[in-house]
């Protein structure tokens, strides 16, 4: 491991940047300063004032950003609004190979869940009638795992907390509709059924995914009129 400041374009950015520590995401979508506060599942819930979620068919899911604290650098309070705190830094910085896994374990785990009834056809481009969906886990901290060692027989690295988001985008437009989001610690809720992924490397992350992804589609069934299943 290198506890060192380590910038993956796309993959990951740095907590603690100037751009993670203005906005929540490190990047703002068009209409995001007119995005109103409302009460839901999760505890930071941002709807457009126009936002009518029943005039979409189609849901495109772009892939995850990542951004993972710096070790050595402190979080600064956020602007209001901000799904961000003041938080300490700590844990360690993964390795490229290791954050490319954990890309692909929270991908998969967001496009499966997705993939249930939920009255929106997944598609793999935007256009008419689509929202583009971006998630995204920010201000990851990461630990190591003495239990669990890399190819290299390295202690691996664990996800120990993240903010996870999901942003809704009009396909043609560019506009954000909503934003929902909250911190979570990574671990598996009790009854949960594990799978291979959440006992491998990076354990615990699909099941953690896949649940805050639950939550997220039980938002948009509700926000669309769809019956929850």
């Amino acid at each position: 491991m290198k506890n060192t400041i380590l910038v993956i374009t796309v993959i990951a950015l740095i907590a603690g940047s100037a751009q993670a520590k203005s906005i929540d995401t490190g990047y703002e979508p068009e209409g995001f300063d007119q995005l109103a506060k409302q009460k839901g599942i999760f505890s930071t819930t941002l709807v457009h004032p126009d936002s009518d979620l029943s005039r979409y068919s189609k849901i495109y899911p772009k892939k995850v950003m990542l951004v993972v604290r710096d070790p050595g650098r402190q979080m600064e309070q956020p602007a209001t609004g901000s799904i961000l705190g003041k938080r300490s830094g700590g844990g360690v910085m993964p390795e490229w190979e290791d954050l490319e896994q954990l890309k692909r374990i929270i991908n998969e785990a967001i496009v499966a869940e997705l993939d249930r009834d939920t009255g929106f056809e997944l598609v793999h481009d935007a256009g008419p009638g689509t929202l583009v969906l971006r998630a995204a886990v920010v201000d990851i901290v990461c630990d190591e795992s003495s239990k669990i060692k890399t190819a290299d027989g390295e202690p691996a690295p664990i996800l120990s907390q993240g903010t996870i988001v999901f942003d809704l985008i009009d396909g043609e437009s560019g506009v954000i509709q909503v934003r929902v989001g909250e911190r979570r610690k990574c671990k598996a809720p009790k009854g949960s059924a594990s799978s291979a992924e959440d006992n491998g490397p990076w354990p615990n992350v699909a099941c953690w995914v896949r649940t805050a992804a639950a939550d997220f589609r039980r938002v948009l069934a509700g926000m669309s009129g769809e019956t929850d299943t």
